[in-house]
C-alpha cells in the first residue's frame, strides 16, 4: 500500500467508517511515517492509540466524530508542513479528554458572531467566528484556538523552495537557509512574502542551481541578507547539505512576541480565551529541551506578550492591512488573551500515555477573564499520567 492507502486503512479500522479521501500519491511527514513500521513504529502506535481514545470518548457524538474525520482527511491531503495544523488540534483534544474533571469538551465550533457578540471577529466585521475547542473548566467556560508552532522563517522559505522546485528543471539538489540568527517575526514575514510575490529571489536561485553554485547571498527588502547553501547529488554518491542555526531562547522570545497577533480574530473579549501551541520536532526543530531552554523560551515569550505588549498602543493596521481603520490596538488584542498553552508532543519517541509535556502561562492583565493558578487545582484530581509541568501566572513578576 502507498502512504494514502495505508492511512485510509488505519483510520477506517479505528472508526469503522469510510474516510472520504481519494487515493493518490500524496505524502507528508505524518502519513509517510505511518507507512514505515520499521523506522516509526512508536509514532504509529501512539497515533493509532490517540485515535482510539478520541473515538471512545466521542462515540455517542456522531457530529464530533465527523469533525474529527474531516480533520484526518485534511491531514491526509496536506502537503509540506500543512498537516501540522489538524494534527495539532487532535493532540490538544486528546490531551484534554484525559482529564475526567473537564466536561462538555466540544470540538470545531463555527458560530455566528451574533452569538459571540463580544469578540474581536465581531469588532472587525466578520460574520462568523471559528474556534477549535470549548470546555467547562472549574466554574467557567474556556475557549481555545489550537495552532502548530512553526518557525516563520522556515515556513516562508519552504514556500520559496516549493516555487523554485516547480520552476527548476534540476531536481538533484538540496537547498537551505544558512546562518539564521535574527528572525524578527514581522520583518521576516514581510520580507519573504514580498519575495514570493516579486519572484526575483526565485529567479536568482534558479540561475544559481543552473550554474551549480554552492553558496548565495541575497539582499532583502528590509536591508537584511539571506544566505543559502546548495548541495548537488554526485554521480555516484548522495548529496549532503549542512547549514548553521544559532538559537538563544531569550532572543527567540523577542523575535516571536508578535506571532500571537496573527490569531486576533479567534479571541473572545468577555470569556476565558486561550491560545494553544503544539510543538513537534517534525514541524519545529528550533525548540529544544536541552538545559531547559524550552521552558526559558516559553516563559520569556509569554511574559513579553502579557506584560510588554500590554503597553503597545500601535494600531494593528500597521501589521495587518485588513485592519486599517478598525481602531484596534496591539494592547487591545493582548488584553483579551487569558492564557497561552504549550503542548510538547513526544509521540515520536515515547511510548504509553505519558507523551505530552504541557506548560500553562496565564495573563495577569487580562480584561476578559483572569484565570489563576488555583483554578488549575481541578486538574490535579484527575488521574492523568503526566501532570502539567508549569502553571505560571506572573502575579509577582508583573511590571
Amino acid at each position: 500500500m502507498n502512504d494514502i492507502e495505508n492511512y485510509i486503512f488505519i483510520i477506517e479500522k479505528v472508526f469503522n467508517k469510510k474516510l472520504n479521501l481519494a487515493i493518490s500519491e500524496n505524502t507528508n511527514n505524518c502519513i509517510g511515517a505511518l507507512n514505515h513500521n520499521d523506522e516509526f513504529i512508536t509514532f504509529k502506535t501512539n497515533f493509532i492509540e490517540r485515535l482510539k481514545r478520541l473515538y471512545s470518548f466521542y462515540f455517542n457524538k456522531p457530529i464530533t466524530i465527523n469533525e474529527i474525520l474531516k480533520t484526518l482527511k485534511n491531514i491526509g491531503i496536506a502537503k509540506g508542513y500543512k498537516w501540522s495544523g489538524g494534527y495539532s488540534e487532535l493532540i490538544a483534544l486528546d490531551y484534554l479528554i484525559q482529564y475526567n474533571n473537564l466536561h462538555n469538551i466540544d470540538y470545531q465550533l463555527k458560530d455566528s458572531t451574533t452569538i459571540f457578540n463580544n469578540s474581536i471577529a465581531k469588532i472587525i466585521g466578520q460574520s462568523e467566528i471559528d474556534l477549535d475547542i470549548a470546555l467547562d473548566f472549574s466554574s467557567f467556560k474556556v475557549y481555545m484556538d489550537i495552532k502548530s508552532f512553526q518557525p516563520t522563517h522556515i515556513e516562508m522559505s519552504d514556500k520559496i523552495f516549493e516555487l523554485l522546485k516547480k520552476r527548476s528543471t534540476k531536481d538533484s539538489y538540496l537547498i537551505g537557509v544558512d546562518e539564521i540568527y535574527d528572525v524578527d517575526y514581522h520583518t521576516v514575514k514581510n520580507d519573504l512574502e514580498y519575495e514570493i510575490k516579486n519572484g526575483s529571489l526565485i529567479d536568482d536561485l534558479e540561475k544559481c542551481i543552473l550554474s551549480k553554485e554552492t553558496y548565495y547571498s541575497y539582499g532583502l527588502k528590509s536591508g537584511r541578507t539571506l544566505k543559502f547553501r546548495i548541495a548537488y547529488q554526485g554521480r555516484w554518491e548522495d548529496s549532503i547539505l549542512y547549514t548553521t542555526r544559532i538559537t538563544n531562547p531569550y532572543r527567540l522570545a523577542m523575535n516571536y512576541k508578535y506571532k500571537v497577533l496573527d490569531y486576533y480574530n479567534k479571541i473572545i473579549c468577555d470569556k476565558a480565551s486561550f491560545l494553544v501551541f503544539v510543538i513537534n520536532p517534525w514541524f519545529n526543530n528550533e525548540i529544544s529541551d536541552f538545559g531547559n531552554s524550552n521552558e526559558t523560551f516559553y516563559r520569556a515569550l509569554t511574559r513579553r506578550i502579557f506584560i510588554e505588549l500590554k503597553n503597545n498602543i500601535q494600531d494593528m493596521g500597521l501589521f495587518f492591512p485588513d485592519l486599517i481603520g478598525k481602531n484596534l490596538k496591539i494592547c487591545d488584542v493582548v488584553s483579551f488573551i487569558s492564557g497561552i498553552v504549550f503542548i510538547e508532543d513526544k509521540s515520536i519517541t515515547l511510548t504509553g500515555k505519558d507523551i505530552y509535556n504541557t506548560y500553562f502561562y496565564l495573563n495577569p492583565n487580562a480584561k476578559n477573564k483572569i484565570v489563576n493558578i488555583y483554578d488549575f487545582d481541578i486538574l490535579k484530581w484527575s488521574n492523568v499520567p503526566n501532570q502539567i509541568r508549569i502553571v505560571e501566572d506572573f502575579v509577582f513578576d508583573n511590571y
